[in-house]
């Protein structure tokens, strides 16, 4: 078995997670957390907007969008937004 990935969670997502509801907050903490074991989970969809290996993945009523760092067993969690905001600039 490889080793984990290490996810990484900037503070300012954090706190934006911190808003949601106790059922929203579980979700998206879980999914996060299963991205350590695999980046690339089954329902996880690699965004074309970007060349920059941007991934997003439904967790329940949120999007998590994220970057997967292969070289350094790395996954940097970039926002994480209801779904009816996630995709507005």
């Amino acid at each position: 078995m490889s080793e984990p990935y290490r996810v990484l969670v900037p503070p300012s997502v954090a706190k934006e997670i911190k808003k949601f509801r106790i059922e929203g907050r579980k979700s998206v903490f879980q999914a996060i957390s299963r991205l350590s074991e695999n980046p690339r989970p089954p329902g996880s969809v690699k965004l074309k907007v970007q060349d920059l290996g941007e991934y997003r993945l439904r967790a329940g009523a949120y999007r998590v969008r994220y970057d997967v760092d292969d070289e350094n067993r790395e996954v940097h969690i970039l926002a994480v937004k209801p779904r009816d905001r996630a995709y507005r600039v």
